[in-house]
């Protein structure tokens, strides 16, 4: 695949984003709205406290489409009100979901039903909807790298056909268990696959809680000129994504041919020649993204202390993840280095911050 002819698969499309208010769908969204899609139909439950904002569509309001008669957002579990909106659509993003670590340990069985039983429900209309002669749509599902739970660290960087033996918390239980039904539905004539995220962050994340991604509520602290603080020392290892360049994941992969039926993971080293390297000079300790971040803002400080017990329980190690097979079957790599993601990020928020409630 050429560097951007995987953007003409786009063209005359009828696409539809779940999540699609969300960090990574509305950043999608923007990706795809110079693309000529055909439609792009905007899904989201809006539940509070799960990072969707109509904001994050400013700029393309005219370009997208979010179902009038939803004016108060879809579940995908709706299957009454949902099914309709499959009619046409090629492509799916199916981005929905919760990514609260510690919100799933509290309580399991919501994030069952936000992480599992929405993507069951999810599936089954689409099934509906082709056994009832409608055409099968293709599926990208945005997993993440706690699907991998708590690894050695002679497994890293991780390859995505690492076993999974000890789970980090209920999140990535039910995720890995929807990315496997997601691979199963493909029985049904729907192509689907699947991207493990890493670390991602930038512009439209959600700056409410430190539970919906530590680095941009780092850059929240920053900007306030607050103090961050370094649980433990702040020494684990994390493999971090700009959204810019996941968004392109998303784009590569739907675009190609080749990747129905296959999982991938996203991040920064890939293998050439014999030779795993961070390619896209994102990994880093929580400390030294931190430093990196109050050094960029020219505002806030760290302090060290000490690993609060009910955070230490779900904490996986270090991570670093493999991303030679998307490399290599799509073209895709990390383009954008961590300095400049951060420079990027912070300069986004410095004038958007009312509109992000900080």
């Amino acid at each position: 695949m050429t560097e951007d002819n995987y953007k003409s698969a786009f063209k005359g499309k009828n696409i539809m984003i779940t999540g699609g208010l969300g960090f990574i769908g509305s950043n999608l969204a923007h990706a795809l709205a110079p693309l000529s899609p055909e439609r792009i139909v905007i899904v989201d439950s809006y539940l509070e406290g799960h990072g969707a904002n109509k904001y994050n569509l400013s700029g393309i309001e005219d370009i997208v489409e979010i179902p009038s008669e939803f004016s108060g957002g879809i579940d995908i579990r709706d299957n009454k009100n949902f099914s309709p909106l499959l009619s046409g659509i090629d492509y799916i993003f199916n981005l929905a979901g919760s990514i609260s670590h510690i919100g799933s340990k509290k309580d399991p069985l919501k994030d069952l039903q936000l992480n599992l039983e929405s993507h069951v429900s999810f599936l089954q209309s689409c099934r509906t909807y082709v056994e009832s002669g409608g055409k099968p749509p293709k599926i990208i599902f945005g997993g993440t790298r706690d699907q991998y739970g708590k690894l050695p660290e002679s497994t890293l960087p991780v390859r995505e056909n690492t076993l999974h033996e000890d789970p980090a918390d209920p999140q990535g239980i039910h995720n890995q268990a929807a990315e496997f039904h997601h691979l199963w539905y493909r029985n049904f004539g729907i192509q689907a696959s699947s991207l493990r995220l890493t670390n991602t962050f930038g512009p439209r994340h959600p700056m409410q809680n430190p539970s919906q991604g530590f680095l941009n509520w780092f850059i929240r602290l920053a900007l306030e000129n607050k103090e961050i603080e370094l649980w433990g020392g702040g020494e684990a290892l994390r493999d971090f994504n700009y959204v810019d360049d996941v968004t392109e994941a998303f784009l590569r992969t739907m675009a190609s041919d080749e990747t129905d039926g296959n999982v991938y993971n996203l991040g920064s080293y890939i293998r050439k020649s014999g030779r795993v390297k961070d390619m896209g000079d994102n990994a880093r300790t929580v400390s030294e993204a931190a430093h990196a971040i109050v050094e960029k803002a020219g505002s806030g400080s760290c302090r060290v202390i000490p690993y609060p017990e009910d955070k230490k329980a779900i904490e996986p190690g270090h991570f670093c993840a493999d991303a030679t097979k998307i490399y290599e079957e799509v073209g895709w790599l990390p383009r954008t280095s961590f300095q400049e993601g951060i420079e990027k990020t912070l300069g986004f928020y410095k004038s958007e911050r009312e509109n992000y409630n900080f």
